[in-house]
């Protein structure tokens, strides 16, 4: 299954004792490696390919642009690729106005979307208004700042003499709804939980409620029930409390849409965008302001005090602009709702014939699969049987690439998960192999299970 040399060189890998898998080409939604396998890659990566791997048109403009200019510094000089890409960006989002700031990942941007928070209100003249709100089981970024943020104690616990703590609401997870409640009864308490955290930390304290649209990885595809986001939108209002939505998993056309808050009737104040921004071509990712927050900060001190070394380099600017071309010349955000309509009727139907399939969640091609040891009680296998990663290491030994939830609310007790987020580009047939080795790789985990 896997080739040795890939953890005998110089490479630090994330996991000591994995012996990798090494890729050497790929092409559309397949990768091959260099046994010559080839793998259906049904997670973009990390739901950062969306164009398809390969496309020589971006290829080509990342070998013309490396011989004109490849490095600027944004912090004292522009580029025309800069600037292109910021108009091309902020034309689809739904943030008022909309000023592009750029980093080179979705850490970066979720750490520039906090500060421009608290610019923003520095600038206003209300310096006590300084916390950020997030949600348990969101996820932000791997910074010690976002990894504050995020409701993911696993990565975080070892660092956590390095951590601020920070204020957080309950998830919007009906399928474990921490209220024991069930919509449209629950009164959507999930949201009415900001509000009561607002009023506990103090409503002059606090500056930004920083929230995934969509869940990403943490709770794999868990969509808020109607009313959620608007619910949402009234209280931040309400407490002067700026709505940032990270964008950086969901956004680009993930769910069907350019961007994913998009569903509900809501126009967050920032929004962060990533992954596919350069579709795994290019590090690039960018925070998107409202005129709102940046008019503010310009007829205040008129700086914005931050910046990143790669932020608004020409070569992935380019490349982003490449990518975005691309995207409206294919229709590749309708191709993702349309492709995701199939895989969620293909998960379906699996969920009907396997009864260890608990829940199948998600919008467009961000699509979440949640394991149970019992479907009527909702209760999970213990996490030491580290169930999802099992069926994630089998379907990659079948030729099918998942990723698995890490982890849920309670420190990955609350059930497995697994994460379908395919490049745009998957074709029907693969979408159908996708499926049915997710089948047959449940059933190869938990048929022994069941029967020791």
């Amino acid at each position: 299954m896997v080739t040795p040399e890939g953890t005998d060189g110089a490479v630090l890998y994330r996991d000591l004792r994995h012996p990798y898998v090494r890729i050497v080409e790929s092409a559309g939604s397949c990768l091959v490696d260099s046994a010559g396998k080839r793998y259906i890659d049904a997670v973009g990566g990390a739901a950062v390919n969306i164009i398809g791997h390969g496309v020589p048109e971006i290829t080509a403009e990342l070998a013309r642009h490396a011989a004109s200019t490849s490095f600027v510094y944004s912090a004292v000089l522009t580029n025309p690729w800069q600037e292109e890409l910021a108009t091309k960006l902020a034309s689809i989002t739904p943030v008022d106005g909309g000023k592009v700031f750029f980093t080179s990942g979705g850490s970066e941007a979720n750490e520039s979307a906090v500060k421009l928070v608290r610019q923003y209100h520095l600038d206003r003249g209300a310096a006590t208004k300084w916390k950020i709100i997030s949600r348990v089981a969101g996820y932000h970024g791997n910074t010690l700042a976002m990894l504050g943020l995020s409701g993911r104690p696993t990565w975080a616990s070892r660092y956590s003499p390095y951590i601020a703590s920070n204020p957080r609401v309950a998830a919007s997870y009906c399928y474990r709804c921490p209220f024991n409640s069930e919509f449209p009864g629950c009164g959507i308490q999930c949201a009415e939980d900001l509000e009561r955290v607002i009023l506990q930390e103090g409503p002059e304290t606090v500056a930004g409620f920083l929230v995934e649209p969509v869940s990403g990885t943490s709770l794999a595809g868990a969509v808020p029930v109607p009313g959620y986001y608007e619910r949402i939108q009234e209280i931040c209002r309400k407490y002067d409390v700026l709505l940032i939505a990270d964008e950086v998993l969901t956004g680009y056309g993930r769910t069907g849409k350019p961007f994913a808050i998009q569903h509900w009737d809501v126009r967050p104040d920032i929004l962060t965008v990533g992954k596919g921004l350069g579709s795994g071509y290019a590090p690039i990712a960018a925070c998107v302001a409202s005129d709102r927050v940046v008019d503010t900060i310009r007829n205040g001190t008129g700086q914005f005090v931050h910046g990143f070394t790669y932020g608004g380099m020409p070569m992935a600017c380019a490349v982003g602009v490449q990518v975005f071309d691309y995207i409206q010349q294919h229709a590749l955000f309708d191709r993702a709702a349309e492709r995701g309509d199939l895989l969620r009727h293909r998960l379906d139907a699996l969920a009907a014939r396997e009864r260890r399939i608990g829940d199948v969640r998600g919008l467009g091609l961000l699509q979440g699969v949640e394991i149970v040891r019992d479907p009527i009680t909702r209760a999970p296998f213990a996490p030491h049987l580290n169930v999802s990663k099992r069926i994630v290491e089998e379907a990659e030994r079948r030729g099918v690439l998942l990723r698995e939830g890490t982890p849920g609310p309670n420190a990955g007790k609350d059930g497995d998960q697994i994460q379908i987020s395919p490049p745009f580009v998957i074709t029907p047939e693969e979408i159908d192999e996708v499926v049915r080795v997710l089948g047959q790789s449940i059933e190869a985990v938990l048929g022994k299970e069941q029967a020791a």
